[in-house]
């Protein structure tokens, strides 16, 4: 239903194992991290499209954007957000919104492994508002 691009085959999403949820994203640039440091870090993938046919009424699509545990236990990394959510009409490049906890400086290698990617399908509030098109990308709903 959500249909993705890449940057290049070196950073399409993987599913590392056959019962893995989260589809995981990796560094598109080298990135340094210093202790309390939080860095937007692009991860080679874009939303192309959705085909709205494939989703059930009442619902409406998202990415969510999910800590990697790993580097949260071995390396102090987590998302300064939580857990990210990229709407279905996200024109930009999806980033994941590393914090440094830890008190070390961490560096990020291009091609590191950094989050993960689940999609979910969302149902709405009744009764509440619903405004325009989006006019931006990150940040941009205010």
């Amino acid at each position: 239903m959500i249909k993705l691009r890449f940057a290049s085959k070196e950073f399409e999403p993987a599913y590392m194992t056959k019962t893995c949820v989260g589809a995981d994203l990796k560094a598109r640039e080298e990135v340094k991290l210093d202790p309390g440091e939080r860095v937007r870090v692009p991860t080679g993938v874009w939303i192309s499209e959705v085909d709205w046919t494939q989703v059930p009424d009442g619902k409406v699509p998202e990415l969510q954007i999910r800590a990697r545990s790993g580097l949260a236990f071995k390396h102090g990394l987590t998302l300064a957000n939580g857990i990210g959510t990229v709407d279905a009409d996200f024109p930009d490049e999806i980033c994941a919104l590393l914090l440094n906890i830890s008190d070390r400086p961490y560096t990020v290698k291009k091609g590191e492994r950094i989050a993960q990617m689940v999609l979910a399908l969302a149902d709405r509030l009744p009764g509440l508002a619903i405004g325009g098109e989006r006019s931006g990308g990150f940040g941009s709903t205010n």
